[in-house]
């Protein structure tokens, strides 16, 4: 019995400490250019190498967490918190929150005026903006 014992004691930590031994392969994913606009390169390539789901997820959200309608006449009084953009065509959404401390809400849409127009930035919920990132992503 002891001849059985020890030969499979030694495969088994031999193994444990191989499995144990092997780095964590994670997939590094492109990073938007945009990202660079709000983060230091270098911390892009440390989250992109420990947590690259987070620029994954920052990637998707530069284009899918918002969205620019027009502001119906009726709800153009109605107070909503005003924004500028130079160009609402083409801005970097994160870069717009955080020099303009814009906020978001899990549970309903945040919506901003854009300047003195009639288009508003529509941030969808966040709940829903995960929904939507799952199904993207095939989670």
């Amino acid at each position: 019995m002891k001849k059985f014992l020890i030969p499979a004691f030694l495969f088994v930590t031999c193994f444990a400490t191989f499995v144990h031994t092997q780095p964590q392969t994670h997939t590094a994913n492109p990073i938007d250019a945009r990202l660079y606009e709000v983060f230091d390169g270098s911390y892009l390539e440390k989250v992109n190498t420990e947590n690259p789901f987070l620029i994954q997820r920052w990637n998707y959200y530069l284009d899918h967490a918002w969205y620019i309608t027009d502001l119906p006449a009726e709800k153009a009084q109605a107070g909503y918190p005003i924004i500028n953009l130079e160009n609402p065509e083409h801005f970097n959404i994160l870069l717009v929150e955080k020099e303009q401390h814009l906020k978001r809400d899990w549970e309903k849409q945040m919506i901003y005026r854009i300047g003195d127009s009639e288009k508003a930035l529509v941030f969808y919920p966040g709940k829903e903006f995960n929904e939507r990132l799952n199904e993207h992503l095939g989670r």
